[in-house]
């Protein structure tokens, strides 16, 4: 096949996480360039990212607007189950101006009501919120390591000042013994 006859590759990323930190916008396309001189390769790939907690930031903010757009619609809708103010307001827009979103709003209530889909949905639920749940704790995990190195740095910097363990245990919260454990390693 001739590389003009290809057809056109769109992928779109949904993701429910910050990807792209140094973007601001929730929604990135990318498309392959030259690096030094900054030309276009093709148009006929793009890369989509749509990342849900930024656009939730934006929402919430009052930054975008369901009723304008389209695609704040339907990734508004990935999170309605979630958040009742999105719910009531996709379920106004559906009620006054779309119909297809208000199709697919009855049709997730349906689907929702089922319980042999809900007993199939389970355990994919179930992996969510363990993965949600994970993700906390290792979250929090580092953030106490990170507290507890920031403490033990403060604790070295009063040994080097002279300062006794009984004194920088009470100033840090280490114990006395992990003070000394510092003040000769």
């Amino acid at each position: 096949m001739d590389y003009g006859e290809l057809c056109k590759t769109i992928t779109i990323n949904i993701v429910n996480f910050r990807y792209l930190s140094h973007m601001h916008d929730y929604h990135s396309t990318f498309q392959l360039y030259e690096r030094e001189q900054k030309l276009l390769l093709t148009d006929m790939l793009e890369i989509h990212f749509m990342e849900l907690p930024k656009l939730l930031i934006k929402w919430r903010n009052r930054e975008v607007d369901p009723r304008e757009d389209q695609l704040v619609r339907w990734l508004l809708l990935l999170e309605a189950s979630e958040d009742e103010e999105i719910t009531q307001v996709l379920e106004e827009i559906a009620m006054q101006e779309d119909q297809v979103l208000k199709k697919a709003m009855d049709e997730w209530e349906r689907v929702s009501q089922d319980p042999e889909i809900l007993l199939a949905y389970e355990p994919r639920r179930k992996a969510l919120l363990d993965e949600k749940s994970a993700l906390k704790r290792a979250e929090r995990l580092g953030e106490e390591r990170g507290e507890k190195k920031g403490i033990q740095k403060v604790a070295l910097g009063m040994i080097q000042e002279g300062i006794d363990s009984k004194m920088i245990s009470k100033l840090t919260g280490l114990t006395i013994e992990e003070v000394e454990k510092l003040r000769y390693q």
